[in-house]
């Protein structure tokens, strides 16, 4: 399971920035190995020196200056690679300080050395990769576009080419839920997890504007419904029942009214299907995978999300680009109660700049007979692998360089994430800190899902077909196709790793 990252860490965190910051200046100017910290006295009377870093590397090799050449997906929003210290933007900032502190570190020196978007990637990867050049060291990629490379045999499984002496996915910094929902079986193709803020930043989440809330249900709290458990679709619909209004009078629904809840046909869409406990992913008795989707649940869930946007006054369905502009100005004007969005959502500026308070709360489950909240995460999620074409002798540097980021992003940039980017929205008080941890504590994930182009096309079933008030039918003609795309992929996975 993911391990937890609780706010109250920030502080402890920050601190540790300031002396990882500090540390890395001394160590510049004295040409020390790493940073003088005070020892501390064991309860045996030796001594001990505090760790500078959350891993277990050393605090200081030394790699000859090598590149560490990336090849990245212009939609991973890397800025983890930035090489600009721009003082106006402090996560940047952040990494900037970063990435000089790693290359100190390991005296590796952090190259991009491509960057294209995520549908040339695999190209561009790929071709590199079968005429044998050694151009890139690492691949970092968009989960839902980019993951079949490992299908491909274009990355090698890092398990087989001792890694893991290096690279430790148990610790906190690593997601071992993502991780293992994206690779097959024992096989670590990709990493993911606290390398780059996005894998926050991407966490889907329940925006509730405050002033029309109190507009029509002033003295109920909202977060008392989600943390005993009541936040469900049901109740989803019995709060935004009766809240449309027609602004314009032009007695037609559209983007200018007033709405209880509106959702993109899009990435969204799954979001909500997720977090009603809809599962993608079964596995048998004999270990092997196959598609749960079809199933009572499935299209009671279904059909419950279909009469919402397309049988009620309330709710309004966008397309996927329309969704990403009309979102943040309905939510802003207050015109929507509840939106369902991203993290990120309060990083627009329409957003930071808007005049009403909002509260924060997870996707609703199904019932409240769903044990637990269940979120996951936008479908790009940057993912980290290597090409087979990596010279045996860079592994190690290599491999350095993969956990040392990810652990020094987690301890120099993602508190200055949640505090200075998410702070004004997200830190005010203790509840709201209590529904950031709930939602990050709830996240799931699954592997037929973010496999799913190579499956059928299965992560766009729902939001293509969401027009179809009979999906049952649907499905059932679908799974044919599902299952056998799947047994493909999966026999291609079993040969890359032959």
């Amino acid at each position: 399971m993911m391990k937890k990252i609780q706010l109250k860490r920030i502080c402890a965190f920050l601190m540790s920035v300031m002396l990882t910051f500090c540390a890395c200046a001394q160590s510049g100017e004295n040409g020390g190995t790493a940073a003088d910290h005070s020892d501390v006295q064991t309860e045996s009377g030796a001594e001990e020196t505090e760790k500078l870093y959350l891993d277990n590397l050393p605090e200081k090799s030394d790699y000859n200056g090598i590149e560490m050449r990336f090849l990245t997906a212009l939609e991973t929003i890397s800025v983890e690679l930035s090489e600009e210290d721009d003082t106006g933007e402090v996560v940047k900032g952040a990494y900037w300080r970063r990435n000089h502190a790693l290359e100190e570190r390991l005296n590796v020196d952090i190259v991009l050395a491509e960057q294209v978007g995520y549908d040339a990637f695999n190209s561009v990867a790929g071709q590199s990769i079968t005429a044998g050049s050694d151009d890139y060291d690492i691949l970092c990629g968009h989960t839902r576009f980019n993951v079949k490379l490992a299908s491909e045999g274009s990355v090698l499984n890092l398990n087989d080419y001792g890694f893991g002496d290096y690279i430790d996915i148990s610790q906190p910094y690593w997601s071992e839920l993502y991780i293992s929902n994206i690779n097959y079986r024992d096989n670590l193709y990709w990493l993911a997890g606290d390398m780059t803020h996005s894998f926050i930043s991407y966490i889907y989440a329940m925006f509730v504007n405050s002033t029309v809330w109190n507009n029509y249900y002033n003295g109920e709290n909202i977060y008392d419904i989600v943390l005993e458990g009541g936040w469900t679709l049901d109740t989803l619909h019995q709060y935004a029942e009766g809240t449309y209004t027609d602004n314009n009078g032009d007695t037609r629904r559209d983007a200018g009214d007033s709405y209880g809840v509106i959702m993109q046909q899009g990435n969204v869409l799954n979001g909500m299907i997720f977090a009603a406990n809809v599962q993608y992913t079964g596995i048998d008795d004999s270990g092997e995978y196959y598609v749960a989707l079809n199933n009572e649940h499935t299209v009671d869930v279904y059909s419950k999300l279909h009469t919402m946007f397309y049988e009620t006054e309330y709710g309004l369905m966008l397309g996927n680009e329309a969704y990403i502009t009309q979102c943040v100005k309905m939510f802003s004007e207050d015109r929507v109660l509840f939106c369902p969005r991203q993290f990120h959502f309060t990083e627009e500026d329409g957003i930071r700049s808007m005049e009403s308070d909002f509260y924060i709360i997870p996707l609703p489950k199904y019932d409240a007979a769903q044990e637990n909240y269940r979120v996951n995460q936008y479908d790009g999620v940057p993912i980290y692998g290597v090409p087979t074409t990596l010279p045996e002798e860079r592994i190690p540097a290599v491999a350095s360089t993969l956990e040392a980021m990810c652990s020094m992003t987690s301890q120099m940039v993602i508190p200055v994430y949640y505090d200075v980017a998410l702070k004004d929205k997200y830190s005010r008080d203790e509840t709201t800190a209590q529904m950031i941890d709930l939602i990050h504590d709830s996240i799931t994930a699954d592997f037929c899902f973010y496999w799913g182009d190579s499956v059928g096309g299965l992560m766009g079933f729902f939001y293509k077909n969401i027009q179809t008030k009979d999906i049952a039918s649907k499905m059932r003609s679908s799974e044919k196709i599902w299952q056998r795309s799947l047994g493909s992929l999966l026999e291609r996975l079993e040969e890359a790793d032959a």
